[in-house]
């Protein structure tokens, strides 16, 4: 049993050791633990100087090589599009800065731009879906009789594209008035919003894509990354109606994650071969990439640029390509110069 004399040596005990441990510390121990201290101390010092050191040096370095990309980009991307008339679209939200870069670009390689619009959240929008198909049918009836019967979605995507590029019948500086048409109903219906619009046919498009960015801000909460598929589909028709409708469309971004724009473009058999893409756009090197894509494309050489493992190359194969045709073709005899015509609803 455990008695009073027992609780008596366990506080001796401990007192004893407190004493002597303040002892050691204050004489034999007091030099040893304060000159590792301090020495801990300067060496952490060190370090942070040194990584401070080799941050500005990288930041150099890095600003140096964004302005020789871009110095060199004049002459890299000198007359690539020469006479080229590009659409930019905008997907999510993409900053004055980064269309400027991109439109810099764009002028470096001779084309102009005379139609910056962005797609509204509407062309995405789940609860949408049937005021799509309701705008759909009103702009049937202004697009060729052979694209009249797609599915809403896709019949909107060849409507926004015809409403930037088919030309008039009596000038290939002026758009049809179909193409007036349809561009007003799709405004209407805040399905796009027109930041720049000069009504003159174009000849190819460039879509930013920023839609992803989310990912960014999931991955830094550590949360997990948004699903992107079904808005991508959507987009896509865009992309794919781009394509197909003018002489070249590429799709650039500033990043690539899972079932985004450019990896539903690149993970799909069809899209792949008719539009072009490329990541990090926001960076001197993928602005400068993006020209040379789509001069590429207009080529017949579709290809996808960056470096993620979806890429198929770092930078776009050299073309050398015709003037860009300016021809119209005469309306048939008795009929009237769709540019002067305006088509009623039934």
């Amino acid at each position: 049993m455990i008695d009073f004399r027992y609780h008596i040596v366990s506080l001796i005990s401990v007192f004893l050791a407190l004493a002597v441990g303040i002892i050691l510390g204050a004489g034999p121990l007091k030099e040893t633990i304060g000159d590792q201290l301090t020495g801990q101390v300067e060496q952490l010092r060190t370090e942070k100087e040194e990584i401070r050191a080799q941050l500005t040096d990288e930041t150099a370095k890095r600003t140096e090589l964004e302005e020789y990309v871009s110095a060199a980009s004049k002459r890299v991307a000198f007359d690539t599009l020469k006479d080229r008339r590009i659409a930019v679209l905008q997907m999510g939200e993409v900053s004055d800065e980064l269309y400027e870069s991109v439109e810099k670009q764009l002028q470096y390689a001779g084309a102009t731009v005379p139609a910056r619009i962005t797609i509204g959240d509407a062309w995405t929008d789940p609860e949408q879906a049937d005021a799509r198909q309701s705008y759909a049918t009103s702009l049937a009836e202004y697009l060729p009789e052979d694209q009249r019967d797609l599915a809403s979605d896709k019949l909107l995507a060849s409507a926004l594209i015809s409403a930037l590029s088919e030309k008039s019948d009596t000038s290939a500086d002026e758009l049809s008035a179909d193409a007036g048409l349809a561009m007003d109903v799709l405004q209407g219906a805040q399905l796009v919003n027109l930041v720049k619009f000069d009504p003159i046919p174009v000849d190819a498009a460039v879509i930013i894509d920023n839609s992803n960015a989310g990912a960014e801000t999931a991955a830094a909460e550590g949360a997990e990354a948004p699903d992107y598929g079904a808005a991508s589909a959507l987009r896509l028709n865009i992309a794919e109606a781009a394509g197909r409708g003018t002489e070249g469309a590429v799709v650039a971004s500033p990043r690539v994650v899972a079932t985004d724009l450019i990896s539903t473009i690149r993970g799909n058999s069809t899209a792949l071969k008719i539009v072009a893409t490329v990541s990090e756009v926001n960076e001197p090197v993928g602005a400068l990439n993006t020209p040379l894509a789509l001069s590429a494309a207009i080529g017949k050489k579709v290809g996808h640029f960056g470096f993620e493992p979806s890429a198929t190359a770092l930078v776009p194969a050299a073309v050398t390509l015709p003037e860009p045709d300016r021809t119209v073709v005469a309306p048939p005899e008795g009929t009237t110069d769709n540019a002067n015509t305006t088509k009623k609803k039934d």
